[in-house]
């Protein structure tokens, strides 16, 4: 979802990934390797979205409102944004292997630091350094995929890679409920702390870690990139699809705990049941993204998730609210792999795929972080179900502007003038 487009993300990475075939091991030997660093990314993953499943419980003790609770994700979202786009200055230094101990010691700590915290700045100020722990990871880990796997198996090794934020949207609520029933949610960070800094440690004196050096991004490519009218029309695609997902993922326990009065377990468990449906279907937007066309497939998931986000917010009814819960982000996903073809086109003759690198930062701190502090802050006006049916508007006129856009032209006319 939101993370898994950088796989592609600077000239760096495909050099690595499509220039380096048989440096790598072959795919048998490095799937060992893959496990580990998709573990990696899932205990890097889950340490952000457990906020969510937990929103309810820190809202109640700290005495938050929902724009508050909202900007836990903002937090996050920001520091993410500055460490991913910054992570290459890290890794140039200390290499890759370093970089992912690096950023699961960091994580380990802010989260110690998160379960200490007693008021709002120091909750945002941890936050905010989690974002910027764990955004190290990504640049260096999707570089260690490159060495460690052969071209011809990439995709695979993607594959693998990419299984672990779909179990994190799943696994997050699930481990939330079971360590609530046995300790508070201060503990429970602590709990997930030791996790993450027992195997970022084990990883530091693994033989799958890469010694090789990042590249800071290039300062002219980007400049070039934010002068591009198009560029900024994806950015607020992906925003809204980013959104779309994760936005309402991290807005939902209070949805269904405050405006429908389920009980938090009830609706952690509901959570985690919506993004089960939903973990192969990446699978099933690639297809029809090559089949029918990839800027249509855009267009229609955005129209139809956008929506199923207005009925959701309209919906009384237990039964269909609980069909509509997991509906919603079963088509949501589809929009990225079509989403990431386009966007990799964009200049990609003279710039590589500097496109995702810079897209989906900004699309995640808008998506993943202003949008949720949004809904929340309608929340606290309204209801946190008329900020579900303000995005899911936007996400329609959004679908819209994506019908008629046409990418394929822009792209060629910026390649030629690249």
């Amino acid at each position: 979802m939101t993370d898994c487009g950088w796989k592609y993300g600077s000239a760096e990475l495909e050099k690595r990934f499509f220039l380096k075939s048989g440096e790598g091991y072959p795919f048998s030997s490095a799937f060992h390797g893959l496990i580990i660093l998709a573990g990696l990314f899932f205990l890097n993953f889950t340490s952000r979205v457990i906020f969510a499943p937990l929103l309810p419980v820190i809202e109640q003790e700290m005495g938050l409102d929902h724009a508050q609770s909202g900007s836990v994700f903002l937090f996050i979202s920001a520091g993410y944004f500055i460490s991913v786009l910054s992570s290459g200055v890290v890794s140039a230094r200390i290499n890759h292997q370093r970089t992912i101990v690096l950023s699961s010691v960091a994580s380990a700590l802010a989260l110690v630091g998160l379960g200490a915290c007693s008021s709002l700045i120091t909750l945002q100020i941890g936050l905010f350094v989690l974002g910027l722990a764990a955004g190290l990871y990504f640049p260096s880990g999707l570089a260690t995929i490159g060495w460690l796997v052969p071209s011809a198996y990439l995709s695979r090794g993607m594959s693998i890679h990419e299984l672990a934020p779909n179990l994190g949207f799943v696994a997050a609520p699930l481990i939330c409920g079971a360590l609530l029933e046995f300790v508070t949610w201060r503990q429970g960070l602590l709990v997930l702390a030791i996790f993450i800094l027992l195997s970022g440690v084990s990883y530091g004196f693994s033989s799958h870690g890469s010694k090789e050096k990042g590249t800071p991004l290039n300062l002219s490519a980007t400049k070039d990139f934010f002068r591009m009218p198009l560029f900024w029309g994806l950015v607020g695609l992906f925003s809204l699809a980013i959104c779309s997902t994760l936005g309402i993922y991290a807005m939902a326990p209070l949805f269904l705990v405050n405006d429908h009065g389920m009980e938090p377990g009830k609706a952690n468990s509901l959570l985690a049941l919506s993004r089960v449906a939903s973990i192969l279907m990446p699978l099933v937007g690639g297809w029809a993204g090559d089949k029918f066309g990839k800027h249509l497939v855009m267009a229609l998931v955005l129209l139809f998730t956008g929506t199923v986000t207005v009925a959701m917010a309209l919906v009384s009814d237990g039964f269909f609210l609980t069909v509509l819960i997991i509906v919603q982000p079963l088509f949501a996903v589809c929009f990225f792999p079509a989403g990431f073809a386009v966007l990799a086109k964009l200049g990609s003759e003279h710039y590589a795929n500097l496109g995702l690198s810079l897209c989906l930062p900004l699309a995640f701190l808008i998506g993943g972080g202003l949008m949720p502090t949004f809904i929340g802050a309608i929340g606290d006006l309204h209801s946190i179900g008329m900020g579900f049916l303000l995005v899911g508007c936007l996400m329609v006129v959004g679908g819209s502007w994506s019908l008629f856009a046409t990418f394929d032209k822009h792209v060629k006319v910026l390649d030629s003038e690249g």
